[in-house]
């Protein structure tokens, strides 16, 4: 029996909505609940001296403050690379030289149907003038110490991580280790090429 999509709960951010559960290995009828919100994007930033911008945000769900790559969803009728900037500018106060848009990631396929593109952003200067408009410190983290923070398990934003793995095995280079210089030249060949 098919059952038709249903809204069960809403916020202004997202819904929760009562779908059918298709051909689900249990074989359930029930209703299955998903989280239905906009698309988004996530950033991966670098500064002009190759450091990665970082923002610290408090986690109601977790009860503490997180430190986290630039994200956030489209608003209505914008553009992904649209988004990716404005996102960065309120949450850093940042813009970037040139934007390379790499790839759809999906954090949650068993629960949510939105995608997140993950983008990487090179040259991130201060915007003259511009006051953030969302709160938590910006960090700017020299890549080796991002890497370290990752390998100790204390970085919690596991889709950007994701976004970073696509990444390397897409264009063939890591980057948390390869050299500014090459990052630069290696993005530049490949026509992912989004100039702000």
């Amino acid at each position: 029996m098919a059952i038709k999509p249903a809204t069960v709960f809403q916020t202004r951010w997202f819904e929760i909505v009562a779908v059918d559960p298709g051909t689900e290995t249990s074989g359930t009828t029930d209703p299955y609940y998903c989280l239905v919100r906009p698309d988004g994007v996530i950033a991966f930033v670098l500064d002009r001296e190759g450091a990665v911008v970082l923002v610290e945000q408090y986690r109601p769900p977790l009860g503490r403050v997180t430190l986290e790559m630039p994200a956030g969803s489209l608003e209505e009728g914008e553009a992904l690379d649209q988004a990716v900037v404005r996102e960065v500018l309120e949450e850093t106060g940042l813009a970037c030289d040139t934007w390379y848009e790499i790839g759809p990631c999906r954090s949650a396929l068993h629960r949510e149907n939105a995608v997140d593109q993950f983008y990487v952003g090179l040259g991130a200067h201060r915007v003259k003038g511009y006051k953030r408009t969302e709160r938590g410190k910006v960090r700017h983290l020299p890549r080796s110490k991002f890497l370290a923070l990752v390998q100790s398990r204390g970085f919690d934003q596991t889709a950007a991580l994701g976004g970073l793995y696509v990444t390397e095995k897409l264009l063939g280079f890591d980057l948390l280790t390869a050299d500014l210089a090459s990052i630069h030249s290696k993005l530049a060949a490949i026509d992912l090429r989004r100039e702000s």
